[in-house]
């Protein structure tokens, strides 16, 4: 099975402003099933399905100190010919 990074994107955010950004994702996904990515000329939209697996893992690094939230969801991508490929969607801290 091959991988490609279809996006990603990092930035600083305060708590504010990542609540917001996870609320908007979430909005979107109840509202229409599907998030938008991106901006300018580089945007996309990831159609979720109705049942997914999901995995929530928080670490701590002992020699610096980071906290880590890693979040990830796995579905059949229904763009894909080979059903037992999974596409997934990851949020990590590039810092920790």
């Amino acid at each position: 099975m091959t991988h490609h990074k279809i996006y990603e994107e990092q930035r600083a955010l305060d708590r504010s402003e990542l609540a917001d950004q996870l609320r908007e994702l979430a909005d979107e996904l109840d509202a229409r099933g599907a998030i938008t990515y991106g901006s300018g000329g580089t945007t996309g939209t990831l159609v979720f399905p109705d049942k997914l697996r999901g995995e929530v893992e928080i670490t701590r690094s002992g020699h610096d100190n980071h906290t880590k939230l890693v979040a990830r969801l796995r579905f059949t991508d229904s763009d894909s010919a080979d059903d037992d490929d999974d596409a997934e969607w990851e949020i990590d801290d590039p810092h920790a």
